[in-house]
């Protein structure tokens, strides 16, 4: 039996991504009556769809980076990916769900423990493709380096806390943590090297 080739795993992806990013605009119920306020009546969902659209896809664009630089994968790989895909999965619903409830404990809280789940799963992605791919590899070199996971999830852990005092923060841990995958692989080690140094 053949193993999956790395280009049907991401077609795989894709297809996932594109399914979740219309569900996401499909929660969007826009109201009736053809005026200013019916739409200020629907921004905390327009928000909400706004942050997750744009959190979707910048991992996106970085997993289509990471995939390219690996030459290997395993089923190891594959599994991690598919776990990381459940997570995603399930963002249009605590996004919908947030959208309508933007000040509530429970939604803010579920919102931010999926996609907390989703960062760590992703992790768990990149050091699944560490072990599958040669240690001098490009991939390996690069992932090796990146630390954009780990603090990622301590924005995650962060974000949780300060639900309990404040529940729409949640939202504003997920702007943060978009903001730290918006740039590229290359660019986040350049700026760790910078922080170690002047550390050192």
């Amino acid at each position: 039996m053949k193993k999956m080739t790395k280009s049907r795993l991401e077609a795989f992806t894709d297809g996932v991504v594109a399914i979740v990013l219309t569900v996401l605009v499909l929660d969007i119920q826009i109201p009736d009556a053809p005026t200013l306020a019916s739409l200020i009546s629907i921004t905390n969902t327009l928000l909400a769809y706004i942050v997750s659209f744009i959190f979707v896809a910048v991992i996106w664009v970085n997993h289509h980076r990471m995939m390219q630089m690996a030459t290997r994968i395993d089923y190891r790989v594959i599994w991690a990916n598919i776990f990381w895909l459940f997570w995603l999965t399930l963002c249009p619903a605590v996004t919908s769900w947030v959208g309508r409830n933007p000040a509530a404990f429970w939604p803010e809280f579920s919102y931010v423990v999926i996609y907390m789940m989703w960062s760590f799963s992703y992790g768990i992605l990149s050091k699944q493709l560490i072990q599958a791919n040669e240690p001098d590899s490009h991939v390996v070199q690069v992932l090796k380096r990146d630390q954009r996971s780990r603090l990622s999830i301590v924005i995650n852990l962060l974000t949780l806390a300060g639900i309990f005092i404040f529940p729409p923060i949640g939202i504003i841990g997920r702007f943060l943590v978009s903001g730290i995958w918006v740039i590229s692989y290359k660019q986040a080690n350049n700026y760790y090297q910078k922080i170690v140094k002047k550390k050192s």
